[in-house]
């Protein structure tokens, strides 16, 4: 039987019912990954690296699971399928339903064709680094040796966040 580990996953969504799409996401993550321990406020921000008609909606969340990096990956993405993400064969980012990335796994420092763990941009992403500096402040990136908070502190990209009011709707 595998140990548990212990995941931070980010989850963002910027078409249709975004608040929606992100509870959608973590009770897939509750029945099909492992116990969602703790998760992050909603941030809301503008897309990064490209244009969108809608702001995107983000959070983290902690996770145990016992799945391996491999298993947690094909799980992730087979949520976001069931979700409406669809397969987008054109380069660069565009916008979607639901987008889970693995940001940490335990300590682990892995780098496969497939898998990068941590996540190889989660440093330089506002929208990552505040929604997780918020559940894991001192946890240490196994490759920069920092804290979440350190890099978040450090953070150069400086894109407007602003905490997701969900009385909006």
């Amino acid at each position: 039987m595998n140990e548990v580990s212990t995941v931070y996953l980010s989850l963002g969504s910027n078409l249709g019912d975004r608040y929606q799409y992100l509870l959608n996401a973590l009770a897939e993550l509750s029945n099909k990954v492992g116990t969602v321990k703790l998760i992050s406020e909603t941030y809301e921000n503008p897309p990064s690296g490209f244009q969108a008609d809608q702001d995107f909606l983000n959070l983290c969340a902690e996770v145990y699971t016992r799945l391996s990096p491999d298993e947690l990956l094909a799980t992730l993405k087979n949520i976001e399928e069931e979700l409406g993400r669809t397969k987008d064969i054109s380069e660069g980012y565009s916008s979607r339903p639901i987008d889970i990335d693995i940001i940490l796994y335990d300590d682990l420092i892995l780098s496969k064709e497939n898998l990068t763990i941590p996540h190889p941009h989660f440093r330089k992403r506002r929208f990552v680094l505040k929604p997780l500096s918020t559940i894991a402040y001192n946890k240490i990136d196994p490759e920069t040796k920092l804290t979440i908070g350190q890099l978040f502190n450090n953070c150069s990209d400086q894109s407007i966040m602003r905490i997701y009011n969900r009385s909006k709707f």
